[in-house]
């Protein structure tokens, strides 16, 4: 029973994360919650009893963390509600330093482990245990709706691609996977190989299948995964927020960096951390996905070719592993 619960919990929170990725769902449900400013505190409050609801389920409730969330949503919110909504969208000096402080608190807390994105883990059947990430998603949404509907920033996520935006994201694809290509291999940070996954794979097809079968498999894997989790956090928020007061260009250079330093604590390409060449080859990929971001105004776009770059590296270039 437990486990239909999580199920349940799950679906409900990723049909919410899809629902808020539309621009006019985020304005209306920011529309209700500035009609009675008090009515922000629902949003702590739901997080907080979704967490209970999923955890109690599978006997995994913790005071500890309880509080923890209650702190880790509860401070944004008092911030947010002592200064007000917004009632029009322009983006004052004021403004901007309360939606950073927003956007580093939620992102910085889990970053760093102090916040662990994985709320549960639970056991299907005879598998391994498998940590749900179910924080960053609630902590996505969280950001979604004060960013969007509360704060009126516009974080352009809509879930649709223009067919002008297919030129930048084929082009940035194309340029940016040959530079990392070329970059991992002579400096022999990777090397080429099938993944292990995909050579082994357990329908037993022939690589001329499995191959475009697992990059066909991989793509909206990590563009749900990943991809448009860390380009709402890195170009929806951060690269926009500093187009208010920086030119383009610079946004996107800053972004990038910030980007890049994320990946610090990252244990891959066989290097602990801190990891030095790998934040080199985030900023990297940061430059590619928030130019696709200037040039579309769309995190969709950045988020796929975020994807296909994702799903490039962990099929074709570690070494076969």
């Amino acid at each position: 029973m437990g486990i239909v619960v999580v199920i349940i919990g799950t679906v409900i929170l990723a049909v919410t994360f899809i629902a808020m990725m539309k621009q006019s769902t985020r304005a209306g449900v920011g529309a209700w919650l500035v009609e009675k400013p008090l009515r922000v505190w629902w949003l702590p409050c739901l997080m907080l009893a979704y967490y209970s609801m999923v955890s109690v389920a599978v006997d995994q409730w913790g005071f500890n963390r309880f509080a923890l969330l209650a702190v880790y949503f509860g401070l944004p919110t008092l911030l947010l509600y002592l200064t007000g909504p917004k009632s029009d969208d322009t983006c004052t000096g004021r403004d901007l330093v309360i939606n950073f402080a927003v956007v580093l608190w939620i992102w910085l807390l889990i970053e760093l482990k102090i916040v662990n994105t994985n709320w549960l883990r639970v056991q299907f059947g005879g598998a391994r245990s498998t940590a749900l990430p179910l924080g960053v998603y609630a902590a996505i949404i969280y950001a979604l709706i004060i960013l969007s509907g509360w704060r009126r920033f516009d974080l352009k996520c809509d879930l649709s691609l223009k067919k002008s935006d297919m030129l930048p994201m084929a082009a940035t694809f194309g340029v940016l996977g040959i530079t990392l290509v070329l970059i991992t291999l002579s400096t022999g940070l990777t090397t080429l190989g099938i993944a292990k996954v995909v050579r082994l794979n357990p329908l037993g097809l022939p690589l001329i299948i499995a191959v475009p079968v697992a990059v066909f498999v991989a793509v909206p894997m990590v563009f749900v995964s990943i991809g448009v989790i860390e380009e709402i956090l890195f170009r929806g928020a951060i690269q926009s927020l500093l187009r208010h007061r920086l030119k383009p260009i610079y946004a996107l250079v800053i972004a990038s960096a910030v980007f890049g330093l994320a990946h610090m604590n990252k244990r891959a390409l066989g290097f602990d951390v801190p990891n030095w060449p790998y934040v080199g080859v985030a900023t990297i990929a940061g430059l590619g996905y928030g130019f696709v971001f200037w040039k579309t105004n769309s995190v969709i776009a950045s988020a796929t070719v975020h994807a296909m770059i994702d799903a490039m590296w962990v099929l074709f270039l570690r070494g076969g592993q």
